[in-house]
């Protein structure tokens, strides 16, 4: 069955009856790194036209995701990127989230999917930053006209990249105040072939993220594991 890529529908005063004209919906991601790059790469296959947000978007690498992301792909700045779709992946280094975000310009009405945790990983061990409730309500606050969805914060980009890496199925959690705004999110997460779990409002991202810290410590200890959230009857 053909998958259909969601619309964003434009209505505009004629000097006839107003007519509605459908363009297929583009995914900004800011950040084409490992995770922006991988997601950006996958979508872009499954039709969707991908902006990347790149303070170096003429950089070699960065031309060669745009080239690997399908016919509808570009790369710019940032900020034109993130004005340029509704649905926008932000995918930066935790420490450059505050500033990153901020200078994007008005995001009224976007829909930010927040990969991020607020950790790092230095000398082979994992560092938690100081953040007493979690990145994505940080991330609402710098950005309240927004609306945001945690997502793909607890796996690694290589299984993003092929989730049949893991031998079974991978769950994304999914935390977010916004019913239908996770809803489009969970028809992302479809896309690439993970399973998309609402566990709840935007506070919950504090949990997701501690389980991102759990999935860093064992796999720096080598002992790799995929969360898979099984409802019970």
């Amino acid at each position: 069955m053909r998958r259909l890529i969601p619309t964003l529908m434009l209505v505009g005063a004629l000097s006839g009856p107003e007519t509605a004209a459908a363009t297929p919906e583009c995914i900004a991601i800011v950040g084409p790194g490992s995770v922006g790059g991988t997601l950006g790469q996958r979508w872009g296959a499954a039709g969707y036209p991908v902006v990347y947000g790149s303070r170096t978007p003429e950089a070699e690498r960065v031309q060669e995701i745009v080239r690997k992301s399908g016919a509808n792909a570009r790369a710019t700045t940032p900020e034109k990127a993130a004005q340029a779709c509704r649905l926008l992946l932000f995918a930066v280094p935790w420490e450059a989230a505050e500033l990153s975000v901020r200078s994007l310009g008005l995001l009224t009405g976007k829909v930010i999917i927040d990969a991020n945790n607020p950790l790092d990983v230095r000398d082979g061990r994992e560092i938690e930053l100081p953040v007493t409730d979690s990145a994505a309500e940080r991330l609402q606050a710098w950005a309240p006209g927004a609306v945001v969805v945690k997502a793909f914060n607890t796996m690694n980009w290589a299984v993003m990249a092929d989730p049949r890496s893991a031998a079974g199925p991978v769950s994304v959690p999914l935390s977010g105040d916004n019913a239908a705004a996770k809803a489009e999110v969970a028809e992302l997460v479809k896309i690439v072939g993970l399973e998309p779990v609402d566990v709840g409002p935007l506070r919950t991202a504090r949990y997701t993220e501690h389980m991102a810290l759990l999935y860093v410590s064992m796999s720096l200890r080598g002992a790799p594991h995929e969360f898979f959230l099984r409802p019970r009857k």
